[in-house]
């Protein structure tokens, strides 16, 4: 996933949990990126995939709309979280076009921060930064209704951060409407064929009140299939291995468990019939593929792009 992308972006409402909770699932999240490895699996579908599937459908001859700056190309990033898979897109980006807007939405301070120090050690040239310290529905909120000429965008992404949408209907077509003609939607979530997933509708009361990955590609395509939105689609196979998480006594085990069930201290606190059937069911061919002696979680994610 995206590392540590800003859920709050899109969230509007609490987990109800405290902040010990808050930082230890942090530390969770941490634990399960450093096995995903989502940044390799990103360079290499930028290269593959994003260039003929997102950037060639991109129509912008260098003039723009109402409020948009003349000549650039304006990008927007919904949930940017620490800027490592936004800075992928953008050097793809740039080899086609020299002269960038990129507009950047991001709660988290802290990720903006590392977002910057990226773009500093790097280099691209021609890109004007605009950092945004806003959710989407502030953002959206200032641009429809605080000016005279609200600003469209030649290609808006959301990676992962629409999984913590309140209202995932509203949500998609606020970004389609805010796509100029000509201009590209892409929107990435877990496959409704991910063991995330898979979980959460197995052990539907479990994850009553937390949002994490309660969108996945199902939700996606029925809103745009209700809507007559014609869109592309790619699935991206994922594997993390998480066979620590079946080994009693390491914390890193422990770590895994506590972030895809989303309870502190999971294994050694949660009631053992529950813990039992979670753990069972996430060991078996619907969460995992086997490889020898590890467990690989099967942590697919798709996405659609739209061409309006």
């Amino acid at each position: 996933m995206k590392l540590e992308s800003s859920s709050e972006c899109l969230k509007m409402t609490s987990n109800n949990i405290t902040i010990d909770d808050a930082e230890h699932f942090r530390q969770c999240r941490e634990t399960f990126a450093q096995r995903e490895k989502a940044v390799d699996i990103f360079t290499d579908w930028t290269v593959t995939v994003f260039h003929d599937t997102v950037l060639t459908k991109i129509a912008h001859d260098g003039t723009n709309g109402p409020g948009m700056r003349s000549g650039q190309l304006q990008v927007l990033s919904v949930g940017s979280g620490t800027g490592e898979i936004d800075y992928l897109f953008l050097q793809q980006i740039a080899k086609k076009y020299a002269n960038i807007y990129f507009t950047s939405l991001e709660l988290s301070q802290d990720n903006l921060n590392s977002f910057k120090s990226i773009v500093s050690r790097g280099n691209l040239k021609g890109i004007t930064w605009d950092w945004k310290q806003l959710t989407w529905e502030h953002f959206r909120y200032y641009n429809i209704r605080k000016c005279s000429q609200p600003r469209l965008f030649h290609f808006i992404f959301s990676v992962f951060s629409i999984t913590y949408a309140n209202d995932v209907n509203t949500t998609v077509m606020n970004m389609y409407e805010s796509i100029d003609d000509g201009g590209v939607l892409l929107i990435i979530v877990l496959s409704d064929e991910s063991a995330p997933y898979r979980l959460r509708t197995k052990f539907p009361k479990m994850f009553a009140s937390d949002s994490l990955a309660s969108v996945s590609s199902s939700e996606i395509r029925k809103v745009l299939d209700n809507h007559g939105i014609p869109f592309e689609h790619t699935r991206q196979p994922s594997r993390v291995d998480i066979t620590p998480a079946f080994t009693k006594g390491r914390r890193e085990g422990a770590n895994l468990a506590d972030h895809l069930s989303r309870k502190v201290n999971f294994l050694k606190k949660g009631e053992p019939k529950l813990v039992n059937e979670f753990m069972a069911y996430l060991k078996g061919p619907d969460c995992v593929e086997r490889e020898q002696q590890e467990y690989l979680l099967i942590n697919d994610w798709d996405a659609f792009v739209v061409t309006k």
